[in-house]
């Protein structure tokens, strides 16, 4: 069987990925101007982004989980962590992530008592794409920041310059700056004729089955990564590569590179890093996931998304349609 025949360009394909939907001028040119950006934090038009604990707020609706923005009366001393971190507008307001500490946590919930701070991974399954995209564009670069408060070099501290875009090292004799850092990974969904490759590692939830993945090695090409990754974990040897497409992924720090590709056999086997493989035709997968003895990636997943393009080729339905009438991950999960 061919790869798939993905008649969309590839822009609007990576849009489809949940978090890849940031639509935000980044500002770039105003990062280094802090007379623009002090105006910015204290108009009307802006809001803050808050993250506790690497959580994002969060508050139910008809419609799902919404990202809750506060105004900038609505935090006090909204720097007592770090400076605020510009992340662009919308061309009505202007964003900024802010870590808050836990007396501001009890203080935001008691005026947004509908609110919590929740886990964006397991809460943006029903959040619309803009917003999602919003918190996680916000999550990543605070990550970032917390995991390089030290100077690489001589140790010394960073601070943050660029509003929130580079770190600087204190220690003038080094003055090193750092700028965020992604993780490049490759995801693949491999078929064979009618079937396609999925894959469980034992560290993962229970009855969980995935596409397989891997991080790109220093040197290696996103085809080459794909090539060695799949033989290492699954012992399947490829003909053919196709390019689908991206989507970040701040869990904490990756860059997730999608393709199909095609097996030259259905042999395979189980390894270190896969405690089994198996081989899914569409009516075997609807077979495994009505009866929860496959419990496929969540939604928000670029993994999920290779397996339900592939799934609609072949039948023509919502792969998505077919999970939530299982009820295995979402129920489980306690989201509707």
């Amino acid at each position: 069987m061919s790869l798939p025949d993905l008649s969309i360009d590839r822009i609007t394909r990576s849009r489809r990925n949940v978090f890849a939907s940031v639509r935000l001028d980044r500002l770039v040119e105003y990062r280094d101007d802090s007379e623009w950006v002090d105006q910015a934090l204290s108009s009307d038009s802006a809001r803050f982004v808050p993250l506790w604990r690497n959580r994002s707020l969060l508050a139910n609706s008809d419609s799902g989980q919404v990202a809750v923005y506060l105004k900038p009366d609505e935090l006090q001393q909204p720097d007592s962590i770090q400076v605020p971190t510009l992340l662009g507008t919308d061309g009505k307001r202007y964003f900024f992530a802010v870590s808050v500490n836990d007396r501001q946590q009890e203080d935001i919930l008691a005026t947004h008592p509908q609110a919590s701070f929740l886990d964006l991974r397991l809460a943006s399954v029903d959040m619309d794409a803009k917003h999602a995209g919003v918190l996680a564009y916000a999550k990543a670069l605070h990550y970032w920041q917390y995991r390089h408060a030290f100077c690489g070099i001589c140790g010394s501290a960073n601070r943050l310059e660029s509003s929130g875009h580079k770190l600087v090292c204190n220690n003038e004799e080094c003055g090193r700056q750092s700028f965020p850092r992604i993780d490049p990974a490759i995801i693949v969904l491999v078929t064979h004729e009618n079937a396609c490759l999925l894959g469980r590692n034992a560290n993962w939830p229970e009855k969980r089955f995935s596409t397989l993945a891997g991080f790109v090695e220093p040197g290696e090409s996103l085809e080459d990564a794909l090539v060695r990754e799949v033989f290492e974990e699954a012992q399947v040897k490829l003909k053919g590569i196709r390019y689908v497409s991206s989507q970040p992924w701040p869990f904490p720090a990756s860059a997730m590179c999608g393709f199909h590709a095609e097996a030259e056999s259905r042999q395979c086997g189980a390894t270190e890093e896969m405690e089994e493989v198996r081989w899914f035709s569409v009516d075997e997968l609807n077979t495994a996931v009505a009866q929860d003895e496959v419990r496929l990636p969540p939604p928000v997943s670029i993994a999920f998304r290779l397996i339900a393009d592939w799934y609609k080729q072949q039948c023509g339905e919502d792969l998505d349609t077919q999970v939530r009438n299982a009820g295995s991950w979402l129920s489980r999960k306690g989201i509707k």
